[in-house]
């Protein structure tokens, strides 16, 4: 019987790349650029290797700016970002009273503490793990441990992680012993998501947060 529920927070409970896009046109129309959707997929791309290089996305696009002064921006308009992603109040809600919720999210903790604020979701978590304070980032097994530390009582085996990454989230909690479900957000055949099953061994593969329901 699971007891507490982790969350992911970025792309899992609030949604990053829609506070990326508002953030990149914001930057953009600062510095004198001009700002197009389809160019998002460069910094998704970017993003992936070397995080929010700023500088080498406009090197990509061929474009010219002060691209320090860009990311700062960028980073401030990330730090204020709050776009709930669908269902994730309703589920929050849900789960309210049931378990022990508990965020676990890779990144920097005031900032990731400031965006559930605005998302008023700050108030429905007990604890709020992330790895700036923790010290160590998922899918790192100690980053669950030092987690777990802070649970008394609460074996991993009791416990769900729910998350939109495979290697951060899914792995990560394997290798801690907890129950996972992987959050796909991408549009997947069944198929598919039976090969992801497979390969990646997640417990339960949800295409809405309010397919918990079902589970929690």
């Amino acid at each position: 019987m699971i007891r507490a529920v982790f969350m992911d927070i970025d792309n899992t409970l609030l949604d990053f790349d829609a506070a990326a896009q508002e953030g990149m046109a914001h930057c953009f129309e600062d510095a004198g650029l001009i700002y197009k959707p389809e160019m998002f997929s460069v910094f998704k791309e970017e993003n992936d290797r070397i995080w929010k290089k700023i500088e080498a996305i406009l090197k990509k696009l061929g474009l010219e700016a002060d691209g320090v002064a860009m990311e700062m921006l960028f980073r401030k308009c990330l730090f204020y970002s709050a776009v709930p992603m669908e269902g994730a109040k309703e589920i929050l809600d849900h789960l309210q009273g049931k378990y022990i919720l508990c965020t676990a999210s890779n990144g920097p903790y005031e900032q990731q503490i400031c965006r559930l604020k605005k998302a008023d979701m700050l108030k429905d978590f007990d604890h709020c793990f992330v790895s700036e304070k923790i010290g160590v980032d998922k899918p790192d097994v100690r980053f669950f441990e030092r987690c777990l530390e802070q649970l008394p009582g609460i074996r991993a085996e009791k416990c769900m992680i729910i998350g939109d990454s495979l290697t951060a989230d899914i792995a990560g909690g394997q290798a801690a012993g907890m129950e996972t479900c992987w959050f796909c957000r991408e549009k997947k055949e069944e198929s598919e998501l039976e090969n992801v099953r497979r390969t990646h061994k997640a417990d339960h593969v949800i295409k809405r947060l309010e397919e918990l329901k079902d589970l929690l």
